[in-house]
């Protein structure tokens, strides 16, 4: 019997309700609760020094402060304190999920710890190992600025410059998710959002931590043979005045495979099963600083990953590839100082950073085919500079100010052999440079009211080259300015009945990237324009419980002018103009009894692509589908943890009905509508002793056939997985 999704939706928040209820009762509190602390924060903080009670007539004893620590723990707070320095904008959208809370549910890669989170999507080219991108609230993941330690990852992988999210979360302390447009504090690429990634920092006396787990890829297509490995280690501390954080990871598997057949819609377009495809990658990374007093602070953090991973060329019938791979590699340097001066009035944060990296496919000609050899390699060198300043004259006042330097260079060559043609290319452009500055004013005027406004001014030089339309000759190199002002305004207050309200407005901008104007997917004849976007949300926020629950509902809306895109021809080019609104609702639970429970639902209710188009003098909506960007999305997740020992954890995913389409080659591809799916996965672990821990997981243990991210790609059935961890 066919269940409409609609009524699965509101099964699914009924009963995450109710449950919620039970478990969760109204209780007596013997701790007033802070106002310091993220409303989306899921851990307490540690605290400084200089947090600490200052009164001689405080209780310092031991038993008072675990007794407060169990009270803080059990409670979910909200920012809006007159006197605490944030430095960020406090009415913007924002989710996070911190290492715990990543360890709990086991998550294999950074795209499956973030994939809970109201408006996301992760879309992901197959199976565990393969790459993995970030949809926020309907928009592509190249909209989303990610960033690891301050710094931008992008992925040459993808031709749109997104980042893959597929790598290790293993030494990651910490993520938030700031959704909609955040254009002064962050700058050009943050159109849709910013995922904020930092990694962890050591501290106390030395520690070595390492995990090893294996699974099999698919154990429901009789596959019984672990085929997939994952493993990593660090080793972390601090001595006085020194912390560092190093290690590595590891992740192997020949388990990946293209979708030979999907229900309704690719049934048997192999005479024979494709081949299992391989995926490796590896990356090691170092953190350390220095405090030079109690007021300045040096750093310094190395990073670098390499990865190879075998992909079929294509879906269709006979496009099956067997040796064409991607190989993708990376190195970043970041060094920085932060100092307090004025009796910690002005903070000022100082660093630089070098990021290499290059993609490399090749696809040897194969026996039998039309296509010849392909080979292409792009590479960058990105160097920016950051100087931010934040101000607090006065307790209920902060101004923060900054300058963002940025230049970077890429080269690449493309070589296609082709019935009997030889196509190559090779650039090495002068370099783009972007040189920003912003300004952001944070008033507090009362307590748990936040009241905030500013701008940022994006200037970006960059080079271009193009062809005369009709002649095809060469024209003259231009140097092109671009002058972007982008700005934000937002509000929010905390009422006395624990009812909150926030809402913001803002306007963003992202200059054409050199891989989409020099790369073989360039216009060579028309000027991209730059993509402009603007974006409203609202929510409301209710405590329960004494603030063991807190219930979110919020309203998005924005539109995105000139948005760049791959067309028909592969060929980049000013598409679309993009226009999403939608609700979000989540629902967050403290600890109590050892249960918690995190859940959301996204509806986006209108989410449309179309090219504004002229006819007779008439401009007209020519709208184009959106594809892999579900209507509908539900994720629950509930935790059980005993005396810090045993940790249950049970994981719901549902994504309703999306548009995709099939490549059938020879054939013109076509537009279908993919199936909706429930995903369930459960993951368990036991801390043995002190030093040991021993896990397992087990993926879609519903074997959920319609699973599919998309139906180009192969997905996993039940995939169960076991590991150990140490603690030295």
């Amino acid at each position: 019997m066919h269940i409409p999704p609609q009524r699965k939706l509101l099964f699914l928040i009924f009963f995450s309700a109710i449950l919620t209820f039970t478990l969760f009762p109204d209780e007596p509190e013997t701790q007033t609760s802070s106002s310091e602390t993220s409303q989306n924060e899921t851990a307490p903080q540690p605290t400084s020094t200089q947090d600490k009670p200052e009164h001689p007539d405080t209780d310092t004893s031991l038993e008072t402060m675990k007794k407060a620590a169990r009270s803080e723990d059990n409670k979910i707070v909200v920012k809006g304190s007159r006197k605490k320095k944030t430095s960020s904008d406090g009415t913007a959208a924002q989710n996070s999920v911190n290492a715990k809370e990543i360890e709990e549910k086991q998550s294999i890669t950074t795209g499956d710890a973030v994939k809970e989170m109201p408006g996301v999507y992760v879309n992901g080219d197959g199976r565990t190992g393969q790459s993995q991108f970030l949809f926020v609230r309907g928009f592509r993941s190249a909209d989303v600025l990610v960033l690891i330690d301050g710094v931008e990852i992008r992925n040459p992988l993808s031709p749109n410059g997104a980042a893959d999210l597929s790598m290790s979360p293993e030494n990651i302390a910490k993520i938030d998710l700031l959704k909609g447009p955040q254009p002064v504090m962050h700058g050009s690429g943050a159109l849709a959002g910013v995922l904020d990634i930092r990694t962890k920092k050591g501290k106390g006396k030395p520690k070595f931590t390492a995990s090893a787990s294996t699974a099999v890829l698919d154990m429901s297509s009789s596959r019984y043979t672990p085929d997939t490995v994952n493993a990593s280690a660090n080793i972390s501390g601090s001595e006085k005045r020194f912390y560092y954080s190093g290690g590595g990871s590891f992740f192997y598997t020949k388990g990946i495979s293209m979708a030979d057949s999907y229900k309704d819609v690719k049934e048997n377009l192999y005479t024979k099963a494709p081949e299992n495809d391989s995926v490796i990658k590896g990356s090691l990374y170092f953190r350390g600083g220095v405090d030079i007093n109690s007021d300045n602070t040096w750093e310094m953090i190395v990073r670098g990953k390499i990865s190879k991973a075998y992909i079929d060329d294509g879906p269709g019938l006979g496009m099956d590839d067997p040796n064409r791979y991607l190989r993708n590699e990376s190195l970043l340097f970041k060094t920085g100082t932060e100092s307090n001066l004025f009796n910690k009035i002005w903070n000022l944060k100082f660093d630089v950073s070098i990021l290499l990296s290059s993609l490399r496919d090749n696809d040897p000609a194969d026996k039998g085919k039309m296509a010849e050899d392909l080979k292409s390699r792009y590479s960058s060198l990105t160097f920016s500079l950051n100087w931010k300043n934040s101000v607090v004259p006065v307790e209920w006042y902060e101004l923060v100010t900054g300058i963002d330097f940025g230049t970077e260079w890429g080269t690449a060559d493309y070589e296609d052999y082709s019935a009997g043609r030889y196509f190559s290319m090779d650039f090495v452009p002068n370099p783009d440079i972007n040189f920003d500055a912003y300004i952001f004013n944070i008033f507090k005027p009362v307590d748990k009211l936040e009241l905030n406004i500013g701008g940022r001014l994006q200037n970006n030089f960059y080079q271009l080259s193009l062809l005369d339309k009709d002649t095809d000759a060469q024209l003259p190199n231009e140097t092109k300015k671009n002058i972007e002002p982008t700005f934000s305004v937002g509000a929010s207050y905390e009422t006395p009945i624990e009812m909150g309200f926030k809402a913001r407005f803002a306007r963003g901008a992202k200059t054409p990237t050199l891989f989409q104007r020099f790369s073989r997917y360039a216009n060579l004849y028309q000027e991209l324009k730059p993509e402009t976007v603007y974006g409203f949300d609202g929510a409301i926020l209710q405590y329960f419980a004494k603030r063991k629950i807190l219930l979110e509902a919020g309203y998005f809306y924005e539109q995105k002018h000139n948005h760049i895109d791959l067309d028909k021809r592969g060929i980049y080019s000013n598409r679309y103009r993009i226009e999403n609104h939608g609700l979000e609702v989540s629902l967050h639970t403290k600890p109590f009894w050892g249960l918690s429970l995190r859940s959301s639902y996204t509806w986006i209710f209108k989410m449309q692509e179309y090219k504004v188009v002229e006819y007779k003098g008439q401009k007209y909506k020519a709208k184009t589908p959106t594809l892999r960007r579900p209507q509908h999305s539900f994720n629950a997740i509930l935790n059980y943890n005993y005396e810090k020992k045993l940790n249950i954890s049970l994981e719901l995913d549902y994504v309703g009905e999306r548009r995709d389409e099939v490549y059938n080659y020879p054939k013109t591809p076509y537009i279908v509508t993919v199936d909706d799916f429930l995903i369930l996965n459960f993951a368990v672990s036991y801390k043995i002793n002190s030093y040991v821990t021993i896990f397992a997981k087990i993926e879609n243990m519903l074997d959920n056939d319609d699973y599919a991210y998309s139906v180009e790609y192969g997905t996993a059935g039940i995939t169960p997985w076991i590991g150990l961890k140490l603690d030295i």
